[in-house]
């Protein structure tokens, strides 16, 4: 009995004491070409360039909180790799994690909050992009050239957030 009441005031504690971070959740997509998804964001005034995501959800889970960003910027869904970059930003200060995923074919509807959205080579990347971003599209190339060959054998990449692809719910 005294258990789940001390685990209660744990709980309790933890949610008053320990300072809380900002999580941001972001997809490096590439296409069959290696052309790497970026939307044009408005309001990302001095670097408007980016990848797709955003700020995750009081307790919401990376990885939903990704595919949710995703759904919501572009109205497509995706099948998530493995994440490819982790860094704690300084402005504003938050962790930044980067997912590799495959997006499924669909036509894009972009939000209110997307300017534009286009598949960009590796040697033509928009300017100037935030060195998160950089990072993460770099780490998700040869990344992704591994998932891609692994998906012809039809084996699959070691994700660490699951066992199996995670899809967007419809």
């Amino acid at each position: 009995m005294q258990q789940p009441m001390l685990h209660r005031l744990m709980v309790l504690g933890i949610n008053l004491l320990v300072p809380r971070q900002r999580i941001g959740a972001s997809l490096v997509a590439f296409d069959e070409h290696d052309r790497v998804l970026m939307l044009r964001h408005v309001f990302h005034p001095f670097a408007p360039w980016g990848l797709p995501g955003g700020w995750l959800k009081r307790s919401e889970d990376p990885a939903a909180g990704v595919l949710r960003e995703l759904r919501e910027e572009t109205g497509l869904t995706a099948v998530l790799g493995p994440v490819v970059c982790v860094a704690h930003e300084p402005s504003p200060v938050h962790v930044g994690i980067a997912y590799l995923g495959r997006v499924q074919p669909s036509s894009m509807t972009l939000s209110l909050e997307i300017i534009e959205a286009a598949w960009f080579e590796m040697d033509a990347l928009p300017s100037p992009l935030l060195p998160f971003v950089q990072s993460a599209i770099h780490a998700g190339l040869s990344l992704n050239r591994q998932w891609r060959q692994s998906a012809g054998r039809q084996t699959a990449v070691a994700q660490p957030h699951a066992a199996q692809p995670i899809k967007a719910e419809e």
